[in-house]
């Protein structure tokens, strides 16, 4: 329906429910009632419509009508209130200059004034004032300005954003000549003769924004305004063609050329699809205006919409699929249009602002090869039938744009489109087609490239099947940022990129990469990693190893080739599940991984392998304290591979040959505390520790013994020791004092109330009532804590708490009053982290464990180690995780009177209190 329609249609609602009502009362009150009641009973209307199956343009234009009879009507009572008779014009810009306002958007005015400013008459400040308020009152979110015309220029030549949305300047109401005036000066002064410069600054625009969501559409959770694919990428379009051609004609370009029949109808699906989501996501909002698309709200949407499947899951798939097809197509088809307007809008924002061209690029000698015509770095058909010659050539063209280092042309991917079916049982088979594959995944540091190219044109997810059930598959897991498919091509993007990497975190695995015999395995194995997520089983890593054996047959690769492929697929949890979640000081964790990783040469490409795997990941899933932990995993390995004897020697070295070391190292006044520290120590601390770590616990007991020695009133805080290490991203903190109850929750309760992590705790009873706690602790961004004023103060927190006046201090408020927000806790409030508590007494031999994965935030630590302590259990040790917002901790426990685990009859009850602090019903 034309949006004059919509407005009649609207005024006819009014003549009988707004304007007789409104004439009948003066008192601003009455009048705010009668407006507020109109535009509910409208929005009803509109929202009654959309949920009845209505288009996403139908009902963004209804409320764009809705909002224009309102203020023309407020408009012109508000200038008969305040008796103004200057000529003034209402013009609509953005959203509502387009006619098109989703229910939660805001909307743009500008007063255009006949004079300057400066010479505004008090009569039409009352109105605009007046108006506004009115505006304002009614519920409207509202941005305005007041300008004449000239001013409106001056501004808009000196405000890119102004420039722009005025390009979708709209009359409303007051002096409409006014307005054509306004239109004609605004094209002379701000547009013609500065095409160049406007569209240089959009292509920087465009740029800057496709860079924030990482050049993809395929991220798990999008912003469907302005993500890649998403809405800005249509109004961009029609923002170019109007500067160029003063036309918003899309279907124009389709006569000429320049975009097929059906690009122009993909476009145009996705605009209406992408209008009807935004709807929907703003009516799942309460009609605010958040356009990010969070696994929860396409759960809302998908079921709204009506999309089939027996779970939720499995309907926001379905949803989804859509999403990312709608989104794919008007990303593709608006890029090649800015190329073909000659914007570069791919390259990085951070470079130059391009030079714009109108006039055909200068043109460059041609190559043919193969049936195929390079020019100005993109590859052409010769014909379009070189495909039907010679399907082969399907593969070969990708070896050639490999090693040419060609860029897709329009024209071969409509080719490729028409010969899927091509790409068939017959072709898998073809021996020709496998060693070119081979060849293309030998070019080790220029793969990823090549296989977004077969992936863009359809090719890559044909050829293997099992990779292209991944496309466009959201994946349910919170700390996963892209669709399994671009988590997959961002991996060996990672991997390609080490290749030429100059980043010194980055040098050790670029000697792993190039120390790997046969890329082609590691290559492959990362196309496979994740196979088994689209075959809904309940372990991935299970599915994608049946399905990475199948492969593998289909290729003929066998022998070493095969069996690293299913290793790394299989394994390519196992390196960070043990580096994360287990003890990395006990002999048994080496033993047990070196057994899974069979030979140092796998463990080595199992490490490249889980490096470029994280990175994929989302941007925290590797961080320096993680990557020592990494690190620490695969020295220790190494040292088990290279010699087991001396490995078990270290963790079996006689206690006395460790005491003699440490007493060389301190002076003879410590020969009773050393003494004391190794009689007093549990076996477990004894046993994996090296005497430069043992030293340092014995001066800081030391320092102890000396206060509590002096009987003075500070003798029952404990002393802490602070050791920063920088490469790892954390600082060292050793408590020593009395093994007062609660005592690790206070510690942990004085941290984060100055908005401290803790990324590990251990803790170490002696006999003598004495007790160690190690911490490793960093910021919120994950460095060391370099402030000496920070120690200071939490020293004191330490010194209130513990100290002889027993102040018991209040840590959930000094956590409140004190929080930062980190950049690694930005999560929307509506994204739902599964949260879930697991205790067994079966996962370790000698101690309980505690799994919990919930919302991460600064001081959980301290609620949960006060609940453990309440149950009488003791935290041996634990190893601390955070992912996208969330914490994933294993703790190992005893119960604190028998040192043995926790008895079974206790770790329901312990289980119930821990899901009672994160809020599990």
């Amino acid at each position: 329906m034309p949006f004059s329609e919509f407005r009649e249609r609207v005024i006819a609602h009014a003549e009988e429910a707004l304007f007789p009502l409104r004439q009948k009362t003066d008192d601003r009150l009455e009048l705010l009632k009668i407006y507020r009641r109109f535009l509910k009973q409208e929005n009803q209307r509109i929202e009654k419509a959309h949920k009845s199956g209505e288009g996403g343009l139908a009902v963004a234009a209804q409320r764009s009508a809705v909002l224009d009879v309102v203020i023309n009507d407020l408009f012109s009572q508000t200038q008969l209130e305040t008796g103004d008779e200057n000529q003034m014009t209402l013009v609509a810009s953005g959203g509502y200059g387009r006619g098109m306002l989703n229910p939660g958007s805001d909307i743009d005015l500008q007063f255009l004034m006949p004079v300057s400013t400066r010479s505004v008459p008090k009569e039409a400040s009352e109105t605009i004032e007046q108006l506004l308020l009115m505006l304002y009152d009614v519920g409207f979110k509202v941005g305005h300005g007041v300008r004449s015309t000239k001013e409106a220029i001056k501004f808009a030549n000196n405000d890119h954003q102004t420039k722009t949305a005025l390009l979708d300047a709209r009359f409303i109401a007051g002096d409409a000549s006014l307005f054509d005036d306004f239109e004609d000066k605004f094209f002379k002064g701000c547009i013609q003769g500065k095409e160049k410069d406007y569209l240089a600054l959009r292509s920087r625009d465009i740029r800057a924004r496709h860079k924030k969501y990482d050049r993809t559409v395929h991220l798990q959770e999008p912003n469907v305004k302005e993500g890649c694919g998403g809405i800005r990428d249509y109004h961009n379009l029609i923002w170019v063609l109007w500067v160029l051609r003063r036309s918003r004609d899309l279907e124009a370009l389709v006569k000429e050329e320049l975009l097929t029949p059906m690009a122009f109808e993909q476009i145009e699906e996705a605009y209406e699809f992408l209008m009807r989501v935004r709807n929907g996501l703003h009516y799942a909002q309460k009609n605010r205006s958040g356009d990010l698309l969070t696994l929860r709200l396409q759960g809302v949407v998908a079921k709204a919409f009506g999309y089939p499947g027996k779970t939720m899951v499995r309907r926001s798939e379905e949803f989804m699929r859509d999403y990312y097809r709608h989104t794919r197509n008007l990303y593709q088809h608006s890029t090649s249009l800015m190329q073909s307007f000659e914007l570069e809008v791919d390259r990085d924002a951070t470079g130059p602002v391009p030079i714009i061209g109108f006039l055909a690029r200068r043109q460059k000698k041609a190559e043919k090869f193969d049936g195929f015509l390079a020019r100005e770095g993109l590859i052409f058909p010769e014909s379009d039938e070189i495909f039907k010659e010679d399907p082969k050539r399907m593969m070969r063209f990708f070896r050639h744009t490999q090693q040419r280092h060609l860029t897709l042309s329009p024209e071969i991917r409509k080719l490729f489109k028409a010969h899927w079916p091509d790409i068939n049982g017959n072709f898998r088979k073809s021996k020709s087609n496998r060693e070119t594959f081979d060849e293309i995944l030998q070019h080790r540091g220029d793969v990823a490239r090549t296989l977004r190219q077969m992936h863009r044109v359809g090719f890559l997810g044909r050829w293997l099947p099992e990779f292209g059930q991944l496309t466009d598959l959201v994946q349910h897991e919170f700390f996963h940022r892209y669709t399994a498919d671009e988590h997959t091509l961002r991996c060996i993007d990672k991997l390609d990129s080490l290749v030429n990497s100059n980043d010194p975190k980055d040098q050790f695995f670029k000697m792993l990469f190039q120390d790997i015999e046969d890329p082609v395995g590691l290559y492959l194995a990362l196309i496979m990693h994740d196979t088994g997520r689209a075959e809904n089983v309940r372990k991935h890593e299970d599915g994608s190893a049946m399905l990475a054996s199948e492969v593998c047959t289909r290729l003929r690769y066998r022998g070493d080739r095969r069996r690293l492929i299913t290793f790394l697929v299989d394994h390519h949890l196992t390196f960070w599940r043990t580096a994360t979640t287990k003890n990395l000081g006990d002999p048994a964790t080496i033993a047990e991984f070196a057994a899974a990783v069979h030979n140092r040469s796998w463990m080595e490409a199992l490490y490249l392998f889980t490096y470029v795997d994280s990175k994929g990941t989302n941007e925290e899933a590797w961080n320096d304290w993680k990557g020592s932990l990494m690190h620490e995993l695969f020295r220790s390995t190494c040292r088990f591979f290279e010699n087991r004897k001396e490995f078990d020697k270290k963790f079996n070295r006689p206690v006395n040959e460790t005491r003699d070391k440490v007493a060389a190292k301190l002076p003879e006044s410590y020969r009773e505390e050393i003494e004391a520290h190794f009689r007093m120590m549990p076996e477990r601390y004894l046993k994996y520790r090296g005497s430069t770590s043992i030293t340092r616990h014995v001066k800081l007991f030391h320092r102890f013994l000396k206060i509590v020695k002096r009987d003075s009133a500070d003798c029952l805080v404990p002393v802490a020791g602070w050791e920063n290490r920088e490469d790892e991203g954390y600082t060292l903190l050793e408590v020593a004092g009395w093994n007062r109850h609660h005592l690790l929750a206070k510690v942990a309760g004085a941290l984060a109330a100055r908005n401290l992590n803790i990324l590990s705790a251990d803790l170490f009873a002696r006999e003598d009532d004495l007790v160690l706690d190690i911490f490793r602790i960093c910021t919120t961004d994950f460095r060391p804590v370099r402030s000496k004023r920070e120690i200071e103060r939490i020293e004191k927190l330490f010194e209130q708490e513990f100290g002889h006046t027993e102040k018991n201090i209040d840590f959930h408020e000094l956590i409140e009053k004190n929080q930062k927000p980190s950049i690694y806790r930005d999560v929307e409030d509506d994204i739902q982290i599964p949260q879930r508590v697991f205790v067994s007494n079966e996962l370790n031999p000698d101690m309980t464990v505690l799994e919990i994965q919930a919302r991460d935030r600064i001081g959980l630590l301290y609620d949960l180690f006060t609940v453990l302590g309440d149950q009488n259990a003791e935290v041996e040790h634990a190893r601390i995780s955070t992912q996208a917002g969330a914490a994933i901790d294993r703790l190992y426990l005893v119960d604190s009177k028998t040192e043995q685990k926790i008895a079974e009859d206790q770790l329901e009850r312990i289980e119930r209190e821990v899901a009672g602090i994160l809020k599990i019903e």
